[in-house]
């Protein structure tokens, strides 16, 4: 056959192999064009949606699988990781498909670099996408303080933070709900509703809420959001005419007495004082606790606490038969961790003051004075009679150092201070005109007297010097080579000093803290660390005079 015979097959044979289908014809094939978004973000828990852009030049149709990948690997944290979808490309077009997938909750924040994988058969086709995974929009809750009473029929308030974390916004539900104790009747709180920031929430008791200590919770619900912060509240009896005399070392345990159902009952306060910042409160709007104590002698149930020790667990002062409290009829400890009432050996006809407490080592000294024919000067040591001074015909103990080594007296209408140690008594002043009351500071190198039982006059003695103060006084420290007396003076609170023999105004001297409004009258105590200064102030809102709390240096403004 010729040679242009053949090369004639040969090509006719080759058109009916493609009329055919047979092996020039173009393949089926897959290419992910796009995704959109591109760079998508979403919230942990929740679901993005992808669009997946497939595109085929010879048309497409069959099963596809598809996942998506970090690294080469299957990410852990996205479901369904891989999905089975059957596609129809017409050849030269592209055709849309949806991808959903959820992200887990603890998923990874931040941005990732994916890879959206398609395969068929034995081919891939892949995209790159960047996932951006963001913490869903919350807030946190925060009070300041923590923990505070409100008297039955009372209210009170605490500073109320609603801090947004990753964009929240909105507004927040409050309530008040159960934590360690149930909510107890007729306690409440306002605003019930807060934007995100600081504003002042309000607990209020009605005067049947029982009284107690309720560890609860203030809960903020917003949508699916629910979030809450600890809340101690004590719920207290009633009182007014408030007065503190002594603190504790650090200035968290306050004794004194106020009017309870119209009569004077022993009081004493608990604050958190090494959480306040430096200004003036309120003792009512700080005390986590104000308990009324009882005397534990019936026919003397009213009373004042005049002393505490410096690790603020004993207590001392005296119960009365008068609702005013006006005189002392039986001297008294308290265990202040137990709120137990420890009556002191003293005489049943009355006159029995325990003034001031003090602590040595485990034993507990407690000085004052027991009738019945005239005062005699007494100290019980671990409750029961230590030391007496009958060689006088008239004397009193009214304070004592930190550590019981010294007591300050008044004998015979002189000044005195007694060394616990050696049993021994050194006159200090030769004449006062007052027995009713003498402070020594707690290294024991001033005691101020006071010089009159009717009128604010004061004889301090120093280094040996006698100096003649017209004030009444709360404390005495010695700072620098330098004695300060704090007190009031024609109803302001002072501050006598010795190397000038000044009399200072307090309000005046911490004239940056103070309120509108509120006018410092009188200095009644000062708390070892001489972080914590306490005293009577008036306050202008309600117009009475209140017990303050003022954090800050009793030496302020001195060089």
């Amino acid at each position: 056959m010729r040679k242009g015979v053949w090369h004639g097959l040969l090509t006719g044979l080759a058109l009916l192999l493609a009329a055919c289908g047979g092996g020039g014809q173009p393949q089926p094939d897959l290419t992910l064009a796009g995704i959109s978004p591109q760079n998508p973000t979403v919230v942990q828990g929740e679901t993005v949606t992808l669009t997946l852009t497939f595109a085929s030049q010879n048309g497409f149709q069959g099963p596809v699988s598809l996942i998506v990948l970090e690294g080469g690997q299957p990410v852990s944290w996205l479901s369904p990781n891989a999905v089975q979808r059957n596609l129809n490309v017409p050849r030269g077009q592209q055709v849309p498909e949806t991808l959903q997938v959820q992200v887990a909750p603890n998923a990874p924040t931040g941005s990732r670099n994916l890879t959206v994988r398609a395969a068929y058969g034995n081919q891939v086709t892949e995209r790159a996408l960047t996932l951006t995974v963001n913490a869903p929009p919350d807030f946190v809750i925060s009070l300041n303080p923590t923990s505070l009473s409100v008297q039955q029929g009372g209210s009170n308030s605490t500073q109320l933070t609603i801090t947004p974390q990753n964009g929240f916004t909105g507004t927040v539900s409050l309530s008040l709900v159960a934590g360690q104790d149930q909510v107890p009747q007729g306690l409440t709180l306002s605003p019930d509703t807060v934007q995100v920031g600081t504003s002042s929430l309000t607990l209020s008791a009605q005067p049947t809420t029982p009284t107690g200590t309720y560890r609860l919770k203030v809960r903020g619900t917003s949508g699916s959001l629910i979030r809450e912060a600890d809340l101690t509240v004590t719920v207290l009896t009633p009182y007014t005419n408030a007065y503190v005399y002594q603190v504790s070392g650090d200035g968290s345990v306050l004794v004194g007495g106020a009017l309870v159902s119209g009569a004077r009952r022993p009081m004493v306060w608990r604050i958190n004082a090494a959480s306040l910042s430096p200004g003036f409160y309120w003792l009512s709007a700080i005390a986590q606790q104000a308990t009324v104590l009882d005397t534990g002698v019936p026919s003397t149930p009213y009373g004042i606490v005049l002393g505490v020790t410096a690790d603020g667990q004993v207590g001392c002062g005296y119960g009365s038969a008068s609702t005013s409290a006006s005189s002392g009829d039986r001297a008294l400890a308290w265990d202040l961790t137990t709120l137990q009432p420890i009556p002191l050996p003293d005489h049943p006809a009355g006159g029995n003051v325990a003034y001031a407490c003090a602590k040595s080592g485990g034993d507990v000294y407690i000085v004052g004075r027991v009738y019945p024919d005239f005062p005699t000067p007494t100290i019980w040591k671990n409750y029961t009679i230590w030391h007496q001074n009958t060689r006088v015909n008239y004397g009193i103990f009214h304070d004592i150092t930190p550590d019981a080594s010294k007591a300050s007296a008044q004998l015979v209408y002189q000044g005195w201070v007694y060394d616990l140690n050696g049993n021994q008594y050194t006159q200090l002043v030769s004449r006062i005109g007052g027995a009713y009351w003498s402070r020594i500071s707690p290294d024991g190198q001033a005691v101020a007297f006071s010089d009159s039982n009717s009128s604010a006059r004061a004889k301090v003695w120093y280094g040996g010097n006698v100096y003649s103060v017209n004030m009444s006084f709360g404390a005495v420290r010695v700072r620098d080579g330098v004695a300060y007396v704090f007190g009031s003076s024609d109803g302001l609170a002072v501050r006598w000093r010795s190397d000038t023999q000044a009399v200072e105004n307090l309000n005046t001297v911490f004239a940056d803290v103070l309120p509108p409004g509120v006018t410092l009258k009188g200095i009644s105590a000062v708390s070892l660390d001489n972080r914590v200064i306490v005293g009577i102030a008036f306050n202008s809102t309600t117009s009475q005079d209140e017990p303050f709390v003022l954090v800050g240096d009793p030496f302020q403004g001195a060089p």
